[in-house]
């Protein structure tokens, strides 16, 4: 009688196992990664064969390292121009793509709301944003606002119970004995990245302080403007293999996702790392920075819909918002709303991203060059402003050949004691606050650390 076959060694197991989830499962496909016919991988499941013959291995070895370097570059885990391939990336979640926005934006465009993310969403659009900016809204202040929170939420000092100071180091487990936690840090709406980087940077550089490597680090950008992703992916990317290198990156990722996380289906969170099997553990940090809560349609209907979907119960978020101030006429965009001023360079470009997507449409359409407005105006007490001391800096555009107004932006002004309260009705902890000042001395805007309960 032939004695029975033990089953595979751990090294045809290992091999079997890492093929399997390669996406390698029939004996053609499993003998293909040695260079070998079907006819040999029965004899390897059985244990049969009980190891490579030094031909096979290599071969093995070879196909493996092509197909997980392939993934870790798709993954941004390598730098994808370090080879000559100059690939960028980027997963598009259907129905979140050019085309898609453009059909979207011709069906809603007979009605009196519209709304931020059509902005911005094409080329020509992400540059009218880009020049906005940078042009007279003191950016290097807001990120240099960005690096101050960081240093402080991720700070390694010891209170005198023994744990670390920073928040966000606490709840990642640095400074422990055992190993810290992974973390996705998932930025909605993050524009061209430039806040992101500095997250990410303090955060390696509290890696490299506590002399510890989380389990992993990925980051997610997800917006609808495929060239500002590009370039915040492409930032974050140069951030990261600046401190690690590129061949031993192998926890570290980013993974761009064009999608609409205002109305989309958010099917982007399943390719999270926190997603995956064995992974849940790992903290997700969610950052809505720029003021993006403020432009959102409905601020409460986004909390109970599609970020009670991302945050999970521990997981942070990190926002900043634009503070209400106590004379609202002393806010930078009250004097747009008022029919007699100069229009300054930057109040020009701010007209001139509102309109941008009617006109590109009424050009691409054949339409002739239509006859448009911008009329600013405070909103408050109403649906477009129901968080409580909040005000809206609402953004028309007029269509004067219709005679109608279209609504292209909302840009609120939050009182930073009743949104807190707010969050907490939300089931959101403070964790921090950070109040950020402008150059005149003004407080202008608030960074809140909240925590999912």
């Amino acid at each position: 009688m032939p004695k029975k076959a033990p089953g595979p060694t751990q090294l045809m197991e290992l091999f079997l196992g890492i093929a399997a989830e390669l996406g390698f499962v029939t004996d053609r496909d499993v003998g293909a990664l040695a260079d070998v016919g079907p006819e040999n991988v029965p004899n390897w499941r059985t244990g049969t064969v009980r190891e490579f013959k030094n031909q096979k291995f290599r071969a093995a070895m070879d196909n493996l390292r092509a197909h997980l370097r392939a993934l870790r570059i798709q993954a941004g885990q390598i730098d994808p121009t370090a080879d000559g391939g100059g690939l960028h990336p980027v997963e598009i979640e259907e129905g979140s793509g050019p085309v898609d926005l453009q059909r979207e934006f011709r069906d809603r465009v007979g009605y009196d709301y519209l709304g931020h993310r059509f902005l911005y969403f094409d080329p020509q659009g992400a540059l009218a944003w880009e020049n906005l900016i940078s042009a007279g809204y003191e950016q290097d202040r807001w990120l240099n606002a960005v690096e101050e929170c960081a240093d402080t939420w991720m700070s390694l000092a010891r209170e005198p119970n023994g744990q670390v100071r920073g928040p966000i180091a606490r709840a990642i487990g640095l400074g422990r004995r055992d190993r810290p936690r992974g973390v996705d840090i998932v930025s909605l709406g993050p524009g061209d990245g430039q806040k992101e980087v500095r997250i990410l940077r303090r955060l390696l550089a509290a890696e490299k302080e506590a002399r510890q490597r989380t389990s992993w680090i990925t980051y997610a950008p997800v917006d609808v403007s495929i060239s500002l992703l590009l370039a915040a992916a492409e930032s974050a990317r140069r951030a990261i293999l600046a401190e690690v290198a590129g061949e031993e990156a192998v926890s570290h990722s980013v993974l761009p996702f064009c999608a609409d996380f205002e109305e989309g289906p958010l099917a982007f969170t399943r390719r999270l790392r926190t997603s995956l099997p064995g992974s849940h553990d790992g903290l997700r940090l969610i950052v809505i920075l720029g003021n993006v809560l403020g432009n959102l349609r409905d601020e409460e209907q986004f909390v109970r819909q599609k970020l009670s979907r991302l945050a999970r119960s521990g997981d942070l978020l990190w926002i900043d918002v634009a503070l209400r101030p106590e004379n609202i006429d002393s806010d930078p965009l009250f004097t747009m709303t008022r029919a007699d001023h100069a229009e300054t360079a930057t109040e020009a470009n701010r007209r001139l991203l509102i309109e941008g997507p009617y006109r590109r449409w009424s050009a691409a359409t054949g339409r002739a060059s239509p006859n448009l407005d911008l009329r600013v105006w405070v909103r408050q007490d109403d649906d477009s402003a129901r968080v409580p001391g909040s005000c809206n800096f609402c953004h028309d555009l007029l269509i004067k050949d219709e005679r109608r107004v279209c609504t292209m932006l909302y840009s609120r002004r939050y009182d930073l004691d009743s949104l807190c309260g707010w969050w907490e009705g939300q089931g959101y902890a403070v964790e921090g606050i950070h109040r950020v000042r402008e150059a005149q001395g003004r407080t202008r805007v608030a960074h809140l650390l909240l925590r999912r309960r």
